[in-house]
């Protein structure tokens, strides 16, 4: 039997009202020794749906023991309990004074400009004390209901979804909340400048009152700028927090503040990219471009032979992502040959009506077998790129053009599934667009983009080579 109100709890707390319920339930309180408020966390097993709900609750009470900054509540105790085979776990923290901004909103409170920035200035010296730490922390889940604000203070809480950066890359779950999620949050990838899109996305609910999730979005763009009212240097630092890719944004917590401290560095350095415009930190010239090693733990491989390269992309193989595709596809597939069977009892006609589902059906089979079992090699000389696909060792077919043909390199988005966006690289050789790789990381995409790049510059104009980096620059997503 869990805990309940009025219940004394190992003799130092008096259990108070139900806050929250969910895999732990959280409970108001009174410390007995000097009548503090404190916030009881309690997680039985019995009730757990997974084991992820243990690792949640440990990681909070691990983050919480170590932290010591007046932006996150204290830790004040942990215990366990146990009677017969059923067992709890137990957080007791400080209880903070105030709201979070998600029920002040809810009860009408919308802040003004300077009280969004100076909101904003708490939580990035909140950041840069969890990103400086050893490993850095990074918080994964910033949202107006994981923040306090107190008489002009902010409080950062809800430490279950905290990933240290020894943890190694790929092997966390998807955690975060739609809306205030960075995109590369959706493959389980989270890095400080993560955290730093969740504060932005959050600023902007707090300016416009609406959420980031029911905002539109172009090219994977939040689209705030007609929801909030604010001076264009803020709106200019926000788009910097809300870039898509994390290689735009701001890099970290302690640059992010430094640009909204100065408004002399949001004007001349820190412009934010346009839509089909890339920024100007980030422009290639010639003279920058250089061939680079293959990213750690890629299966990527790469032959120089005199002036001819070689570039392989082993086939995608079987995981998360792809089961996800294969299961929407045969679902998609076995329901259309019902409908179909169903429709011929009524004639050929109404059968008919089921074609344009077959082609989408078949289409999405032909898209998983290649990405499953196709091998793709490029093959680089002078006077050509050959594109060889090798399916699954059965059968191969190449493809030839023009090496002087190519106009340019980029990644692109290819498709979304479950709301995750897969980005595929994509080469433009005159009239015919190349589409590779789209199971691969974002870094192996912008190492071959890189490395296709560095082949052409030793093979062609400088002029031309100037006009396809221009290319490749204004549409990259």
């Amino acid at each position: 039997m869990g805990i309940h109100l009025g219940q004394l709890l190992h003799q130092r707390y008096r259990v108070g009202e139900l806050m929250g319920k969910g895999q732990a339930k959280t409970f108001g309180g009174i410390r007995l020794a000097d009548d503090a408020p404190v916030v009881i966390k309690e997680l039985k097993f019995s009730e757990m749906d997974n084991w992820k709900a243990y690792e949640l609750f440990q990681r909070e009470m691990n983050t919480l023991k170590n932290l010591n900054h007046r932006n996150f509540p204290k830790l004040f105790d942990y215990f366990e309990d146990k009677n017969g085979d059923d067992q709890w776990m137990y957080l007791v923290l400080e209880r903070l004074p105030g709201q979070n901004l998600q029920e002040l909103m809810v009860a009408g409170w919308r802040p003004t400009q300077q009280e969004v920035k100076r909101l904003a200035i708490q939580a990035l010296e909140a950041l840069v004390y969890l990103h400086q730490l050893a490993p850095p922390l990074i918080h994964r889940d910033i949202k107006p209901s994981n923040l306090i604000w107190h008489e002009q203070q902010l409080s950062l809480i809800d430490f279950g979804a905290v990933q240290d950066m020894l943890r190694p890359e790929g092997s966390s779950t998807i955690v975060g909340t739609f809306g205030y999620m960075a995109p590369e949050q959706f493959s389980g990838r989270a890095v400080p400048a993560s955290d730093l899109y969740g504060l932005g996305a959050t600023l902007v609910h707090l300016l416009s009152g609406k959420s980031p999730g029911e905002m539109p979005q172009q090219e994977l763009r939040l689209d705030f700028r007609s929801y909030v009212t604010c001076v264009e240097r803020f709106a200019q630092w926000l788009e910097r927090m809300l870039e898509p890719m994390m290689e735009y944004r701001f890099q970290s917590a302690q640059q992010a503040l430094d640009v909204l401290l100065n408004d002399e560095v949001i004007q001349t350095s820190s412009q934010t990219p346009r839509r089909h415009e890339a920024p100007a930190s980030h422009l290639r010239t010639l003279a920058s471009l250089q061939s680079r090693p293959i990213p750690t733990g890629s299966k990527l491989e790469h032959y120089k032979r005199d002036s001819e390269l070689q570039l392989r992309i082993p086939a995608g193989g079987f995981g998360v992502s792809s089961l996800f595709l294969i299961g929407f596809n045969a679902f998609w597939l076995c329901f259309v040959a019902v409908w179909t069977t169903l429709a011929l009892q009524g004639g050929i006609l109404f059968a008919l009506f089921s074609i344009p589902f077959w082609a989408v059906g078949l289409g999405m089979l032909v898209f998983n077998v290649n990405t499953l079992f196709t091998r793709v090699d490029l093959q680089f000389s002078p006077q050509q790129i050959e594109v060889v696909r090798n399916y699954a060792g059965a059968f191969k077919s190449t493809q030839h053009y023009p090496l002087n043909q190519l106009s340019w390199v980029q990644r692109n988005l290819s498709y979304k599934a479950n709301n995750v966006p897969h980005f595929a690289l994509q080469i433009e050789l005159g009239a015919k667009k190349v589409s590779l790789g789209t199971h691969l990381s974002s870094m192996e995409q912008q190492w071959l983009e890189n490395e296709i790049l560095v082949y052409a510059k030793r093979h062609l104009p400088a002029p031309q080579m100037e006009q396809i980096l221009r290319l490749s620059e204004s549409t990259t997503a």
